[in-house]
């Protein structure tokens, strides 16, 4: 992962010594030249001179606290926007970004989607994102509408080929027709029925660190909150709901 940042970084001007710093910045989160010499075993004043210029060129920001001069990097999204010539290759790369930036857990963010393609985009970043498993609340027919059949059988057979496996808490009145749906082990897919009292309107994801919404077409919308704290909460939820509730 890490070659492939520091070969994007080079090729908008970097050199390797800068991505090296920006990217050890990104792994920290916040950090002061001192601090960083120490993490890269390098000459304090040359990792001072480093980050002033990453600080002219936009990669980091310098603030005053008390004595001490923190150094803070560009956040991954904020590349895109950048670099708008190179936005594909960097579109490709994002996801390893983000995993680097999201070692520190300390600034939740939101990516919004709209339209109809924006169920896409949660998907998508689901394969991208998790490394082994997933788990989420649906209301199955809810969540079909939203999104072209054709698309998400595909996306099925390519979870399933990357090893994914997912546990699914659903509406028991909103299911959807079609084996490719079920808790069939071949699948790697296991499901649960919640108690009948309780009604969903959009499938909820929770994957790694993120938690990801996709709302009912009547919305059209959809969005991925990148957050440990909220992850890790919405987790123990659906686990205290998995103990209890129905087997399919």
């Amino acid at each position: 992962m890490e070659s492939n940042l520091l070969a994007w970084l080079k090729s908008i001007g970097l050199d390797e010594q800068r991505s090296r710093i920006y990217l050890a910045t990104l792994s920290s989160g916040e950090t002061t030249a001192t601090e960083l010499a120490k993490k890269m075993k390098m000459g304090r004043t040359a990792i001072y001179d480093n980050l002033r210029i990453l600080e002219e060129r936009g990669f980091v920001t310098a603030i005053r606290s008390g004595k001490r001069l923190i150094f803070i990097p560009l956040h991954p999204k904020e590349l895109y926007k950048k670099t708008d010539n190179q936005r594909q290759q960097l579109k490709d790369l994002l996801p390893d970004f983000l995993s680097l930036y999201a070692e520190t857990g300390r600034s939740p963010f939101v990516q919004l989607f709209s339209g109809p393609f924006a169920a896409r985009e949660v998907y998508e970043d689901i394969l991208n994102t998790a490394k082994n498993d997933y788990i989420y609340f649906s209301p199955p027919q809810e969540t079909i509408n939203t999104i072209d059949r054709k698309y998400i059988e595909a996306w099925i057979g390519r979870r399933v080929a990357k090893g994914i496996k997912s546990r699914a808490l659903r509406v028991a009145s909103k299911t959807v027709e079609g084996e490719i749906f079920s808790g069939n082990s071949k699948y790697l897919r296991e499901v649960r029925y919640l108690h009948g009292q309780v009604d969903l309107k959009s499938t909820i994801y929770v994957y790694e660190n993120n938690v990801a919404v996709i709302a009912t077409r009547k919305e059209n919308n959809s969005f991925i909150i990148h957050s440990p704290d909220l992850a890790f909460s919405i987790k123990q939820i659906f686990e205290f709901l998995w103990s209890i509730s129905l087997r399919s």
